[in-house]
């Protein structure tokens, strides 16, 4: 779409500032003011100076740890100014997205863009294509047929037939050279020259001009392929100050923090000093010029949708209606219903679990921000661990319900692609050093270890921690590295710098021990198991230095600790029991678990195998459950014992077929009348008396199997415990 005329190109940031709702391109914005962003805006408008109508500077950056950032420009502008924001192209959806526009006094006109891909549409309604500017040639070539008028070695008007490439030799052996023979159909027939050789080509059609006119401007202004300019109109009489503030995809802020070990081990609860520092990249394409930074730390949820892709709908295709032509359709003849077409599948939106921040309040500006912390340079002299630098004027610090904001008081400058630490906290906290041991990390070491507890008016956000700690010099010495976990106020976290080379742990699983009570009524057997585990440590501490030790183990499903265990916390991950292992001498403890474990089961739906094992072995077995006991193993003993009387039978039907078969088959041989056959014969009228025996035993022994286990049934059934 034509871009409206600006008087200068705007700020690499900024677009244009307007009323109060979110601004849809190409559509003009009423004038109403939604008042919560109207006070959200005033206070940047108030204090900043008359802008040039056509340049809305950057004022605010707020940049969110999950990867957005906000952008708030502010100035003035001359009603019937044009102001144009240079956008990168994988920041259009987000912008037309977030776009808000902030104008008190005047209104909006038409905010638009280029298309997605305007030099397409551009060539799409030229007769030549973009290759076509890659060389005069090329043009000829595309431009066939049409006229043109030459100067030169050859003078011609005529039209163009076509210009072929053609090898000429250099003097003296130096090669060849390409040039370009240009045929033009004339009145007087076909004329040709060398394109390399004309002083003038003019094409003497005007709209042939006028499109490659289209053409060269086009390519001209849309030559940086992964940028777009937003233009914005603005309405009304006189000069104003007006605000716009759009969201966007950006660098994640880190945190680091420093920290600052307490003298004295902290045993009873001391104090450290905590300075945490942000650092931000500016990778927007401009330089951020004296600008209100705030950081914002959350998980909100934050959208994004294709608003840039144009997308087009299925129709449904109808013949075209004559009435030229009839033809009837005969009787027999199938009926063709029309059926629509596909629909248009609707453009997916990718969720992103990033951050999505509202536009903040902006306040007065009333101190300078502090320089960043250089830098320390080598010296000889050691640098004390009580004289590190505290920051100037760190952030103010606010908690809302979701999310961290953190305002800087002074105003800052980032160069494009410049990467600047800011800082963000600057406190003591209550800490006190600890030992941690983590099987899991190491068999036979504690890990040095620090209790940290929040007992500022924010939470903490998550970032990597650098400890020192003060020498025998009074030297500020790097002690190791940790990870401090998001930390809410009025809690504590552990945070580990360090592997305790000096004190021995020695671990051990004495495994598990079960117990199961039982609980029978009407046959219904209730067991409960009753798991107990324990795990052993032998500490062995220095010997000039106590140890206060904290074991932690992984935390399983259904385990806690025993009844009766003391000095144990319990996490949602982990259980810590704490132990304090005087210093020449090796101390023992112990983390004892248990876990409860309930079964119901209807007996009377076992075999009474299953039966015996599910009551044999209770830790609470009566003088009756030991009768039951025993009168079931009887009752499953004689039932073994039918079984295998049944196979055995089993067995012996199936070795007398198979004689049989042998015998039906030398019968049928030797023949029935002979003494051999008759022999046969008697055989198999003595195999067939046997197998009507071994039905009959069958039988005997399946009632009396049937009835120990109905025995069996009645002695569950009858069971009491």
């Amino acid at each position: 779409m034509p871009l409206p005329h600006t008087s200068r190109p705007a700020s690499r940031h900024a677009p244009a500032r307007r009323a109060t709702s979110p601004v849809h391109a190409a559509l003009p914005l009423r004038r109403a003011l939604l008042s919560a962003a109207a006070l959200l805006v005033a206070p940047a408008l108030a204090s900043v100076a008359p802008a040039d109508a056509a340049e809305l500077p950057l004022k605010r950056v707020v940049l969110s740890s999950a990867g957005l950032a906000q952008f708030i420009h502010a100035g003035a502008v001359t009603g019937g100014a044009t102001v144009e924001l240079p956008v990168r192209l994988d920041q259009v959806d987000d912008l037309l997205k977030s776009l808000t526009v902030f104008d008190r006094a005047g209104g909006i006109g038409a905010v638009s863009l280029p298309g997605k891909a305007p030099l397409a549409e551009l060539f799409r309604d030229l007769p030549f294509g973009p290759e076509a500017l890659a060389s005069p040639s090329a043009l000829l070539n595309a431009l066939v047929g049409t006229e043109v008028e030459i100067a030169g070695p050859v003078n011609a008007t005529g039209r163009v037939f076509r210009v072929e490439p053609e090898e000429t030799a250099l003097p003296n052996g130096g090669g060849t050279v390409t040039r370009h023979r240009l045929a033009l159909m004339t009145e007087r027939g076909l004329v040709s020259a060398v394109l390399e050789d004309l002083t003038t080509l003019r094409f003497t059609d005007l709209e042939t001009r006028v499109q490659i006119e289209r053409a060269l401007a086009g390519q001209s202004l849309n030559r940086a392929k992964d940028r777009r300019t937003l233009s914005i109109g603005f309405l009304g009489d006189g000069n104003r100050q007006v605000g716009l503030g759009y969201v966007v995809a950006a660098p994640v802020w880190k945190t680091s923090y420093r920290l600052v070990l307490p003298k004295d081990g902290g045993q009873g609860g001391g104090k450290a000093r905590l300075q945490g520092w942000a650092v931000v990249e500016n990778l927007t394409g401009g330089d951020w010029k004296d600008v209100e930074l705030m950081l914002v730390s959350g998980n909100p949820v934050a959208l994004k949708q294709q608003l840039y892709t144009a997308f087009y709908t299925d129709r449904i295709e109808v013949p075209v209606t004559t009435a030229a032509r009839v033809l009837p359709r005969t009787d027999d003849a199938d009926a063709a219903e029309s059926r629509p077409g596909p629909r248009a599948k609707a453009a997916g939106t990718a969720l992103a679990r990033r951050e999505m921040m509202p536009a903040p309040q902006v306040g007065q500006v009333q101190r300078l921000m502090a320089p960043a912390m250089a830098a320390p340079a080598a010296a000889p002299p050691p640098v004390e661990a009580d004289a590190i630098a505290g920051a100037a004027q760190a952030a103010e610090a606010e908690e809302a319900a979701t999310q961290l904001i953190y305002r800087f008081p002074a105003k800052v400058t980032v160069a494009t692609g410049h990467t600047v630490m800011v800082p963000f906290v600057d406190r003591e906290v209550t800490a006190s050093r600890t030992w941690l041991y983590q099987p899991e990390v190491s068999a036979r070491r504690p890990l040095a270890a620090l209790r940290l507890r929040n007992d500022g008016d924010t939470s903490l956000p998550a970032g990597i921690v650098t400890a020192f700690d003060g020498g025998a010099d009074g030297a500020a010495n790097f002690v190791g590295d940790a990870q401090l976990p998001l930390l809410a106020r009025g809690t504590f976290k552990y945070v580990t710098f360090a592997l305790d080379a000096k004190t021995d742990i020695r671990r051990e699983d004495l495994g598990v021990r079960r117990t199961t009570l039982g609980k029978a009524v009407d046959g219904t057997l209730t067991l409960t198991t009753r798991s107990r585990r324990t795990v052993g440590y032998e500490i062995t501490p220095p010997a000039d230095e106590d140890r206060e030790i904290v074991i932690e183990e992984a935390r399983a499903d259904g385990w806690s600790p025993a009844e009766g265990s003391r000095g144990v916390e319990e996490t949602p991950t982990r259980l810590r029991l704490a132990v304090k292992a005087p210093k020449g001498q090796t101390t023992k403890a112990s983390l004892v678990l248990e876990r409860t474990d309930r079964q119901t089961v209807v007996l009377t739906d076992y075999a009474p195998e299953e039966i015996l094992a599910r009551i044999r072995g209770l830790e609470n077995e009566t003088p009756a459950v030991k009768e039951t006991v025993l009168k079931l193993g009887a009752l499953v003993g004689e039932i073994n014992r039918g079984r295998a009387e049944r196979s055995r039978l089993d067995a012996e039907r199936k070795r007398i077929g198979e004689d049989q078969e042998r015998l039906r088959r030398n019968l049928s041989s030797v023949g029935a009348s002979s003494d051999l056959g008759r022999r046969y014969v008697d055989t198999l009228k003595a195999q067939e008396d046997r197998l009507a025996e071994i039905a009959r035993t069958e039988q005997t022994l399946d009632a009396e199997m049937a009835a120990k286990r109905q025995a069996a049934i009645e002695a569950a059934r009858q069971l009491k415990l």
